[in-house]
């Protein structure tokens, strides 16, 4: 009898092991869904999104039945799929929880206050970066670089770094657009660029001199966040002449120790088990 008992509460552990197993996976399937809708820019049709997700068709159907019931997702009248207000709303409530600039400004201090440079915070915005936050440099002769500006993707530091840890989909996405050149130094080939973020992976870090601007370059590196979620960037920018490339060790340095410091309290550890900016250089 005791027999009995005990083998049918192994069985029943199992079913709620398996229950529970399927339910986890349904809801990261949900999320890779509404990823995937705020990369694209705009509505997808349920075949355009199962392509690009690699799921079967009916699959993807499923999931976007459930978030359109939850109102996170919502079909138009061309039978494309798109994202909702409420999502925004609920966007909207985890940035007012996750202060960003708070968490990096006392770090930025002491990065600007080492390097005597102008220091930028940048976080991603669909297919781009966005400066949030600037700390000018304390010299008479300085670059402003005011929040709300958007560097191009694939030839600015900020913007590569970014794209460096962006998913795959977003990735080849760029790569088969045309990749305008704001100026001679801009890099825009493919094959180049595919290199270099691969490069940006492994040493935590991009410069990108006269690329955006003439006589101008950024050093920038990621940030990450618990899960090593890629969370933005900070950078700093100068003249050629004060940030150069490659970068001097110790503005290399200080910029690792920058955001290092501010990737683990956001609950990261990538850059403590990354090995230090000797073996990254």
């Amino acid at each position: 009898m005791e027999d009995t008992r005990a083998n049918r509460a192994t069985e029943e552990t199992r079913e709620e092991d398996a229950e529970g197993t399927a339910a986890v996976r349904s809801v990261l399937m949900a999320v890779r869904v509404l990823e995937a809708m705020a990369l694209a820019g705009g509505p997808l049709r349920v075949s355009d999104l199962a392509r690009t997700l690699k799921e079967p068709k009916g699959r993807v159907h499923r999931h976007l039945v459930t978030l359109r019931q939850a109102g996170l997702a919502a079909q138009d009248a061309t039978e494309r799929y798109h994202l909702t207000w409420r999502l925004f709303q609920i966007g909207q409530a985890a940035a007012e929880q996750f202060d960003l600039r708070r968490v990096a400004e006392p770090a930025m201090h002491r990065l600007r206050d080492a390097v005597g440079q102008t220091v930028l915070l940048a976080v991603p915005t669909g297919a781009e970066p966005m400066v949030v936050h600037a700390l000018e440099a304390p010299s008479k002769v300085s670059i402003t670089v005011r929040p709300g500006n958007r560097p191009p993707l694939h030839c600015s530091a900020q913007g590569r770094v970014m794209l460096a840890f962006a998913p795959e989909d977003l990735l080849v996405r760029i790569l088969a657009a045309p990749l305008d050149a704001p100026t001679p130094e801009s890099l825009t080939d493919p094959v180049r660029l595919r290199a270099r973020l691969a490069e940006v992976r492994r040493r935590l870090w991009d410069t990108a001199p006269s690329e955006t601007l003439l006589g101008i370059n950024v050093l920038a590196a990621p940030l990450f966040a618990a899960g090593e979620v890629l969370a933005g960037s900070i950078g700093v920018v100068g003249s050629v002449q004060f940030v150069r490339d490659p970068p001097e060790a110790a503005m290399l340095a200080a910029l690792h120790e920058a955001a290092g410091g501010i990737s683990e309290a956001l609950g990261s550890a990538r850059y403590r088990a990354s090995g230090g900016t000797k073996s990254r250089q």
